[in-house]
């Protein structure tokens, strides 16, 4: 291995590198994107939990709005001190895995799954990057990646501080989102990656007690976290929702068809989708190599914990929604961590002159290259986030200097237009005082043939304009006021609020 890596005065050059642009990725142009689809709930829900209010958002668990609140109040009130929080998680957790495989697979592979963590794209349609929106996957994720580490540490070690540690993170992760709950039987069974140095017996013996003192403290957690907002109640409510949501079933478009009930392989779509093919092949490619090495323990307990994932998702859960790969991308990136590391010890046992030598360099060098490629656009996506849609209609207008009045809104849900238009937005067709009409084509969401009607009746005097996705049709007979228009930097103007 060490033959494979750079030299060690270049290791921390570019550990600090990488280090770097990940800070640019996670917060560089952090206010610019469109808010996303939960971001409004989430941020209101965390501000009401720090002054007390528990009432908001019961149909998820309460640890990671209540953070988004903490960091309301610290970097101040609105949607980018979330965004900074969810950063911030994306940060923690490269580091956390930089942490947990360089004692076990060295520099290179510690440092090629913490930085497919950080820089490849983890986007959904809001953004190349799941993690720069306010969302509660982010903590989830985190601290389901410290549970593993301590959990490791356990393993490795039979400590059982480290899996009380373990535990107490899962509980967080739990308490952030529930499904990194279907997770912990992969660290309650590691002890049976174990080498077959004593009997079975006791192999089982310390799969059962684990279980128990895990079970206990993840228990606990749940407790103490869920009695500030009534244990009972915003239980009850959670798994009340959560029951009926996937039972009804969440209107998406797999494959070009809008349906409320994906067929099995959605996620694994939204993943492709979300990362692009370079990416994701990159990733499928080092999971694969990660079991070429002699010391097959590590990933298979990460295909074990990925497999439960997809268990759940794929059979169990009949909700399959765009961002739900993000929840298990983290072991992937571990594994690719693992797998580089992999090859490079086949290379450094074949010698200068082995043919396997060659192949596993150039497969390394290639999958580096790609990801490079692919983490390097994610960056220039970045810095071309901008206010797009609905959020350009208001300072349209203004600057056309039609005053206030109704603006009728078709083909888009109400978290894409209703943080941006201030109240005035219209979504029944006839409405008198309409000055605009802004549509959107949307197999999930079809224009009623009444604002088609509208737009298109004899005598109608429409401005047709194209707001990016959002076709804009301004009522050339509505009153101008000029004066009356909007301040350029109030709200409405364009950055999320």
């Amino acid at each position: 291995m060490s033959s494979a890596a750079p030299p060690r005065a270049l290791q921390p050059v570019l550990t600090t590198l990488v280090g770097l642009w990940a800070l640019l990725q996670a917060f560089g142009n952090l206010a610019a994107a469109n808010v996303n689809a939960d971001e409004p709930g989430y941020v209101a829900a965390g501000w009401a939990y720090v002054h007390g209010d528990f009432s908001a958002n019961v149909e998820h668990p309460p640890t990671a709005k209540l953070l988004i609140g903490v960091a309301q109040v610290i970097f101040g009130q609105g949607v980018v001190s979330a965004r900074v929080a969810t950063g911030l998680c994306a940060i923690a957790g490269g580091i956390l895995l930089y942490a947990w495989l360089r004692p076990e697979v060295g520099w290179v592979g510690a440092l090629c799954g913490a930085g497919a963590w950080l820089l490849l794209p983890h986007g959904v349609t809001s953004g190349v990057r799941i993690d720069r929106f306010g969302l509660l996957d982010p903590f989830m994720v985190v601290f389901a990646i410290a549970a593993f580490a301590a959990g490791w540490r356990w393993f490795r070690r039979r400590s059982w501080g480290w899996l009380c540690v373990s535990a107490v993170c899962m509980g967080l992760s739990v308490t952030s989102k529930v499904p990194s709950a279907v997770m912990i039987p992969a660290i309650i069974l590691s002890p049976l990656l174990e080498r077959p140095t004593r009997p079975v017996a006791g192999h089982l013996r310390t799969v059962l007690v684990s279980a128990l003192v895990y079970s206990t403290i993840v228990a606990a957690v749940v407790i103490v976290v869920y009695l500030p907002a009534g244990l009972v109640h915003s239980l009850g409510e959670m798994i009340r929702f959560q029951l009926a949501h996937d039972e009804a079933g969440h209107l998406v478009v797999v494959g070009g068809v809008a349906t409320t009930h994906p067929p099995w392989w959605a996620n694994l779509l939204f993943s492709v989708e979300g990362m692009g093919l370079p990416a994701a092949a990159v990733l499928a490619v080092g999971a694969v190599a990660a079991f070429v090495g002699a010391d097959r323990a590590l990933p298979t307990l990460l295909v074990g914990a990925v497999l439960l994932e997809w268990i759940f998702q794929f059979t169990v859960s009949s909700v399959a929604l765009p961002h739900y790969y993000y929840d298990w991308v983290w072991l992937f990136c571990a594994l690719f961590g693992v797998g580089t590391a992999a090859l490079l010890r086949i290379g450094c046992r074949d010698g200068p002159a082995g043919g396997g030598r060659t192949v596993a360099r150039a497969l390394v060098a290639a999958s580096v290259v790609v990801a490079l490629g692919a983490a390097a656009w994610t960056t220039v996506a970045i810095a071309n986030e901008r206010a797009r849609d609905m959020a350009l209609v208001l300072p349209t207008l203004d600057r056309l200097g039609v005053g206030s009045g109704g603006i009728l809104v078709a083909g888009m849900a109400e978290w894409e237009y209703q943080p941006y238009l201030d109240g005035r937005e219209v979504t029944t067709p006839g409405t008198p005082g309409v000055v605009a009409v802004a549509t959107k084509d949307s197999l999930r969401f079809p224009i009623d043939p009444a604002v088609r009607a509208l737009i298109d009746a004899p005598g109608s005097r429409f401005r047709r304009l194209e707001l990016d996705d959002v076709t804009l049709y301004v009522n050339e007979d509505a009153e101008v006021s000029p004066a009356r228009s909007r301040p350029s930097g109030s709200p409405g103007a364009g950055s999320p609020r």
